[in-house]
């Protein structure tokens, strides 16, 4: 357990203090979400408090996934891509403890980044907004619980994807990733209409889908062996 704390205060630490990584996130995490909300608002002809939950309800998963990539790739292939990743390999630490201490520091980072986010957006919305808004409880329970389970899932697939890939696949794995994120903002934005709200429903199924990446991510990591990593570096 030492240990694990040991690698997730590293990891966190490293996240934010890293000023490429910070900037990159700050200008994503207020330029998108702040616009495309000013938008629903202005569009919007039903409870304003209803339409800034729903849509914060699917915006916020996309910017927790989106936040987990960006920080894990600094904690997983930038020491892969420099070799610092061998130091730790050769550390008295399962590999599994080295997954998920990364994860963890990673998450924690994304997590603060995406509520940060969140609660910009907010402030905004409220401040431009010609009437009142109220929003429901459940947005809460959604900021607490569904989006720390993205941001961890996010970084647990991303670094174990970029553990187990070579340095040339991992080129093609944020190209890829690129095309999912955009496919995230549409669908869900097709899936959860900002005018119905954020549903106990719709809430319960990305609690489920969440912990099922998470799993994914840890059972993948579980199957990296150190040798496969080794020789993937060169």
């Amino acid at each position: 357990m030492n240990e694990l704390r040991t690698i997730a205060r590293k990891e966190f630490l490293q996240a934010i203090t890293n000023k490429g990584v910070l900037i990159a996130a700050f200008i994503f995490a207020i330029w998108f979400p702040v616009f495309t909300t000013l938008g629903i608002m202005a569009g919007i002809s039903g409870d304003p408090g209803t339409a800034l939950a729903g849509h914060l309800a699917s915006l916020s998963v996309v910017l927790a996934i989106f936040m987990g990539y960006l920080f894990s790739a600094d904690a997983f292939f930038r020491e892969k891509k420099d070799g610092t990743i061998l130091t730790l390999l050769c550390a008295p630490v399962s590999l599994r403890q080295i997954w998920e201490g990364k994860v963890l520091g990673v998450a924690t980072a994304a997590y603060g980044m995406t509520l940060l986010s969140v609660l910009i957006t907010v402030a905004v919305a409220f401040a431009f907004s010609p009437v009142g808004i109220t929003l429901p409880w459940l947005l809460l329970v959604h900021l607490v619980i569904i989006l720390p389970i993205y941001a961890a899932a996010s970084a647990g697939i991303i670094g174990a994807a970029q553990l187990y890939l070579g340095m040339r696949e991992n080129q093609f794995l944020g190209m890829g990733f690129v095309f999912l994120f955009i496919f995230l903002i549409f669908g869900l934005q097709t899936f959860i209409s900002p005018e119905s709200g954020i549903t106990i429903q719709n809430e319960l199924f990305f609690f489920v889908l969440g912990l099922v990446l998470l799993l994914l991510g840890r059972r993948w990591a579980g199957r990296l062996s150190k040798e496969r990593i080794v020789r993937t570096i060169a």
